[in-house]
Order: C-alpha cells, then structure tokens, then sequence
C-alpha cells in the first residue's frame, strides 16, 4: 500500500501534513558500526540524523549530529565506539497524513529534532524540525484582529491574562497585545459603543489554546471574570465561549483546525 501524498484522492489537504515536508531517511541496519561509520553516512546523504532499521525495514533507533557530539564531548573514541552505546531506541515516529503542525508539537513535546516517517509499519522517510518551521512559516495565518471597546483599561485589563500576550504598544484610546507567533489584537477605545455588531463585517475571532490544559485555564479564568457563557464539544473539538467587558463574544477552541481539520460548519457560527 502506498503511502498518501498531498494531494491523495484528488483532494487538498486543510493543513500542510508530513508527506509534503519529509525527505528521503539515511538508513543503517549494523547497530553495531562505528560511530565514524554513522558520521560518514550522514555526511554522504546531507543528512543529521541516521535511521536504524531493521531487516524489514522498520526504524528501532536514531542517531543524530546531536548524538555525535555528545559522544566527542564525552571522550568517545568514533572510530572504536558503537552507534548502539549512542543510538536513540524506539523514537516517536510519524505518519506521511499527520499534520505538520502535530509533528512540531510533538518535537516540541519530546524534544526530539527528527522523527522517522513510517506508514504500512515501514521507513519512508524522516521529517526534521527545520522542514515543519519551514511550512509553518510559509503558511497564511491570522495576521490582526481589531476590536471596538469602550473602556480600553478594562478591555487590556481582560484579554492580556485570558492571551497571554505581551502589550507592545499602550497610548491614550488604543493598545496592541501581540502573540508569540506575530499574531496582533489592537484595540480601540471608541468611548460609546457606536459599532454595531449587527450587519456585514467581522463578528467575532476566535482563538485556538494551546493545549487541552491551556483551554481549561481560559475556561477558569472566564469564570473568575464571570465572564463564562458555555463549553461545548463537537467532533471533537471543544468550544469555549465568554464575553468581554463590552458584551463581545469570545470564543477559543481546542484543537485547532491545524490538528482537527474542520468538516463542517460549528452551530455557534450559524448563530453569529
């Protein structure tokens, strides 16, 4: 059985995932080579990390530049030390169709820099954390989102801890919080509340948590707030919804559509 690309079944893919990203792995079957040996392999194939596989060609280790390094400042002779001394046993594998944003999430989670790409139980390729950062960076995001508010120090003092994002910028009627990932939120004092949220134009934003532990701390922080309207899961994915100081729907959801492409259309959209 062949492994799915990108474009399986003649349908685009709602997220970058693994097949569009991975490359060929260097591989070896002697665990008990030399580490010189696993050094010139690498070097020959442009590669950091070496896939151990066995004779059925399922990966059981990995050796990385990192491994390499760790083992000269260690005193290691590389012409007499073994990859198995060395090797990383049983790393967490990935699939061609897993999302690249999952597989980041899980380097992060690991801390491993490469994951061997396996489908049918089978080596068929090896993803490092610089080709998912590569996809990420190139990927269209949310770039802004500006809110109308009324009181901007009660706004600031609301979304700052429910975002966990920084103030960059803090004048007399407006402010913008910025995100780790560049994301911006402005927001503008207006004094009365003129903007009608009835009619065409931006409803509402809604946010993706980090985790299923950063949703429950958004969940608990909307109720100390009193600003908790519901929690609701659907196929998966959890929906959170509040109010801010204006009455403003704010939404956040776990997972996001990186993780859990969406397959249908959220009743709290329809009610919009």
């Amino acid at each position: 059985m062949e492994p799915p690309t990108s474009e399986s079944a003649g349908q685009q893919p709602a997220a970058s995932i693994v097949a569009d990203v991975m490359r060929q792995a260097a591989t070896t079957v002697e665990t008990e080579g030399h580490l010189a040996a696993a050094a010139y392999l690498m070097n020959h194939a442009d590669q950091s990390a070496l896939v151990v596989v066995d004779e059925a060609d399922r990966p059981i280790a990995l050796i990385t530049e990192a491994d390499l390094l760790r083992a000269v400042a260690h005193g290691a002779d590389t012409g007499r030390e073994r990859i198995s001394a060395w090797m990383d046993r049983e790393p967490p594998t990935v699939s061609p169709d897993t999302v690249v944003m999952e597989a980041l999430q899980i380097m992060v989670a690991t801390g491993k820099r490469h994951l061997p790409v396996v489908w049918d139980d089978r080596l068929v390729g090896i993803v490092a954390i610089s080709d998912t950062m590569g996809a990420v960076v190139h990927s269209v995001r949310l770039a802004a989102a500006v809110v109308f508010v009324s009181d901007l120090a009660r706004s600031l003092s609301f979304y700052q801890p429910l975002l966990r994002y920084p103030i960059t910028v803090d004048d007399a009627d407006a402010a913008l919080l910025t995100g780790p990932n560049g994301s911006q939120l402005y927001l503008r004092q207006t004094g009365d509340r003129t903007m009608p949220r009835e009619g065409f134009g931006v409803q509402w934003v809604a946010w993706t948590a980090g985790d299923a532990h950063d949703l429950d701390r958004c969940s608990e922080l909307l109720k100390e707030r009193g600003a908790y309207v519901g929690r609701d899961t659907s196929e998966g994915i959890t929906l959170l919804e509040g109010r801010d100081p204006d009455g403003l729907p704010v939404i956040i959801v776990y997972p996001g559509a990186e993780r859990a492409p969406r397959h249908m259309i959220h009743d709290r959209i329809r009610r919009a």
